[in-house]
Parts: C-alpha cells; structure tokens; sequence
C-alpha cells in the first residue's frame, strides 16, 4: 500500500470537490477539544507519507506519524495563509457527519500555532518528556522488521546444513 496509490484512489480535483462545503475539523487530545470550521484543505503525514484531504474528499481513517500537520481556511485570497498543528501520533478520520464533512484528529496531545519552527521545538520538547506520548506507526514496521530479520537469520543459522 503505498501514497501513490492512496493519491489516485482517493483523487484531488474533481467537480464535486470544487463545489463541496468546507471541512470542519476536530483535534481532540486529554487535555482540549479544539474545532475549526472552514478548512479548505488539510496536509498531514501517516506511514505511507504526506497527503493532503480536500473538501468533498471520500472518507478514509489513518493513524498519523508524530510531526506537522497544515490547514488552510476558507478565504478570498488567492495566497491563504496556512495554520500549523503538531500532534504526537494519532488517529484521523473523515466522514459525512449530519450533511457536515467532519475531519477528527485524536492523539494523546497536539499543539496549535502560527510558527511552524516554534510548533517543532514544542513536540520535541514534549516527547522527550514523555515518549510514552509518541504514537508512530512508522517506528513500530520498522521494529517489526528488524524483528522479523533477527529471527530469520537466527533459522538460517539453526537449519540443517546451514553452513557455519
């Protein structure tokens, strides 16, 4: 399952999405619920790499790598500001809620700013205080693997016939 493939299933532009109501957004962690209404476009990052979710985009669920996510919200200009989020790790999850597209993002913390470098500094701060707060799938296939490759190499070795 690579991003490619997520990019041509779930395509970008279409007349529909063009056309679509804007995205209302949800962060939800232990300690706040923030919602944001009027996002237009979303960016964030999950296993596979970054992809982006558009009004009127299919619904899909993910579970997001620890870092950046942007957003840009509905505007007249055609050079939109973006708003920055970092989360440690979550789960995100778009669907049709009561004719309102509803992006949640659940994670055991994010933070909100306008400084993409200060937003960094905080989350690096904060994992490193708590890594129990990291949620990454990423980190957990790569264990796997080497896992898996420790185990594999310790039958070859055991196997009949296998050479010292």
């Amino acid at each position: 399952f690579s991003s490619r493939r997520r990019h041509t299933r779930y395509p970008l532009v279409t007349g529909v999405q063009t056309c679509a109501l804007p995205i209302s957004l949800c962060l939800l962690d232990a300690q706040q619920v923030r919602r944001v209404d009027g996002v237009t476009r979303l960016v964030a990052e999950d296993a596979c790499g970054q992809f982006a979710l558009w009004p009127g985009h299919e619904p899909q669920m993910t579970v997001l790598e620890p870092g950046l996510f942007r957003y840009r919200l509905t505007t007249d200009a055609a050079d939109a500001d973006w708003h920055c989020g970092a989360c440690a790790g979550g789960l995100l999850r778009s669907a049709w809620e009561d004719g309102v597209q509803t992006v949640r993002i659940v994670s055991s913390r994010f933070l909100v700013d306008a400084d993409a470098a200060t937003l960094l500094q905080r989350l690096d701060a904060l994992l490193a205080a708590d890594q129990r707060l990291r949620l990454s799938t990423r980190e957990e296939h790569l264990q796997l693997d080497l896992a898996l490759m420790r185990r594999l190499q310790q039958l070859a070795q055991t196997a009949p016939g296998a050479r010292p």
